[in-house]
């Protein structure tokens, strides 16, 4: 996915939210937006909207002098979500199509997203989910596929939002499926990494493997040569969020591959997924 005019406010909103969330003063965030500002007017357009990002972002981190700024941010996410799991998994337990409702409740652990947000209501995205379903819905094309692997690869997104990816590999690996479970690595935004996995216990279901790098999404000249050459093997992925929406969507070997679970937080990303603002999504190219 290239870049629209609207990524370009989308860039300072991140580093707004990052650097109050890392509690800097309002006169050195103001210091700090005009000096990116220069960076974000030679930014290629042609890139993806989270591989700009990032490089905006690891000057950011620079600047603030931080690492890590969402680092305890992640850590009430995971541990939030975690507070929700008995009960997201008593429902699952009674529900008459689980695979189906443990995508629901994987994609609504897509609103936790402090990138851009500052806050969220996770209670009234499971509603959504559970509730409205996908307006753009390719289960039944996904549901046979999977009838036919035994692996399935998932790029996960999120800190917290990784407790609920754990629910659906908890419920593939049941149908005796393989999982694993792809996280940053190293820190970006509130993106969940190899730390976040062990607390969400992704690791007790799946096998968890980084990327090789802390560039948001999956950009694939940035990605370790294990990852690259699983996403150019693999059967069937499940992609989680937008960032790596951006990153596969027009790549080759996303055709009929990879399927796209996300909630639809950007008017632009919705015009290239074809969804409205606001849509949980499950779909593939």
């Amino acid at each position: 996915m290239k870049c629209f005019v609207d990524c370009v406010h989308c860039y300072l909103k991140q580093a707004a939210n990052c650097m109050s969330i890392a509690g800097i003063d309002e006169e050195r965030q103001r210091q700090i937006l005009f000096e990116l500002m220069d960076d974000i007017k030679k930014m290629d357009h042609h890139r993806t909207p989270a591989e700009n990002s990032t490089e905006m972002l690891f000057k950011l981190y620079k600047l603030i002098n931080s690492d890590d700024p969402y680092k305890e941010a992640k850590y009430k996410s995971n541990t939030l979500a975690l507070e929700l799991y008995p009960k997201l998994k008593e429902n699952l337990n009674g529900s008459v199509n689980r695979l189906y409702d443990a995508l629901k409740i994987s994609v609504s652990g897509n609103v936790i997203d402090l990138g851009i947000n500052k806050s969220f209501d996770i209670n009234a995205s499971l509603k959504q989910s559970l509730n409205v379903g996908f307006p753009l819905d390719d289960y039944h094309r996904f549901a046979a596929k999977l009838g036919n692997v035994d692996h399935l690869v998932i790029v996960g997104d999120n800190a917290g939002e990784i407790v609920f990816d754990r629910l659906l590999a908890e419920e593939i690996t049941s149908m005796g499926k393989k999982v694993t479970y792809i996280v940053k690595g190293g820190p970006v935004l509130n993106d969940a990494t190899m730390e976040d996995a062990e607390q969400a216990g992704m690791h007790k279901t799946a096998r968890v493997i980084t990327t090789g790098s802390n560039y948001l999404g999956v950009p694939l000249q940035k990605l370790s040569e294990e990852v690259e050459k699983l996403l150019n093997e693999s059967e069937l992925v499940i992609s989680k969020g937008q960032a790596n929406f951006e990153s596969l969507e027009h790549e080759e070997l996303a055709r009929d591959r990879v399927f796209f679970l996300l909630k639809i937080k950007c008017e632009s990303v919705g015009k290239v997924a074809g969804a409205k603002f606001g849509d949980l999504v499950f779909f593939t190219r």
